[in-house]
């Protein structure tokens, strides 16, 4: 998986080197939402839905006139869940999950003007993201019983920490400490559509799909976890 990793970075490196006096350079910002699937048979958990932002630049360099063009580019997504959970070993307990990611997305991107010199552009784009886990965590808060306090587990590294002794022993029966459940590394794929407006102004939607489990336990009857995300962005290209 770090292969597709150092691909992606090439991809970028490459790109950005052989930039001329056609590219054009995009920063964007967009509202993210995102699911995985239930990781077993009938249980939910957290692998809901998760709602955030993502931010990034991008480069477009043209291969076929205003036609065709390739835009890698270098995202930051910000995602989070909040949920009530009934109650464990008897304490009332709020989670919330985390995840964020650095994404490399190279996109194929067809144009055309509807207006003409770009007044009002039409594209469809489609291709890879690689995708990198900076976080993935349960940050659960516990009160009753007069115990109180927080308890952090991390998908990536399998720690757990709990802001005080008395959890110690609880949460070790529900956390498995030293278990990776989650690998670091996707490769997504997907499309979307959008408009250029006024030369500058751009506008996207899109959604993408993960080729690979995120699950990295074989637990008898654990479906795949693979994500899916949607956006909505909005940037202004140079």
């Amino acid at each position: 998986m770090r292969n597709f990793l150092k691909i992606a970075v090439i991809a970028v490196a490459v790109a950005a080197a052989s930039s001329d006096a056609f590219a054009q350079f995009g920063v964007n910002i967009g509202y993210m939402t995102s699911n995985t699937r239930p990781a077993l048979a009938g249980i939910d958990a957290h692998n809901s839905r998760t709602n955030g932002f993502t931010v990034g630049i991008d480069s477009e360099l043209k291969l076929i006139g205003n036609f065709l063009s390739i835009q890698p580019g270098l995202y930051y997504q910000h995602l989070l869940a909040s949920e009530d959970i009934a109650e464990i070993a008897g304490l009332a307990a709020k989670n919330t999950y985390s995840d964020f990611f650095l994404a490399v997305p190279i996109h194929f991107k067809l144009g055309f003007n509807i207006i003409p010199d770009r007044m009002l552009r039409l594209y469809v784009f489609a291709g890879p993201t690689f995708e990198i886990g900076l976080k993935s965590a349960d940050k659960i808060s516990l009160s009753g019983r007069d115990i109180s306090g927080e308890v952090s587990y991390n998908y990536y590294t399998g720690e757990f920490k709990t802001s005080s002794t008395e959890l110690d022993n609880l949460v070790a029966s529900y956390f498995p400490e030293g278990e990776k459940l989650y690998g670091r590394f996707d490769v997504m794929l997907g499309g979307g559509i959008g408009l250029q407006v006024i030369k500058f102004l751009d506008i996207k939607v899109g959604y993408d799909y993960g080729m690979i489990d995120r699950y990295r336990t074989d637990v008898e009857g654990r479906q795949p976890a693979n994500r899916g995300q949607f956006y909505v962005g909005v940037g202004i290209r140079i």
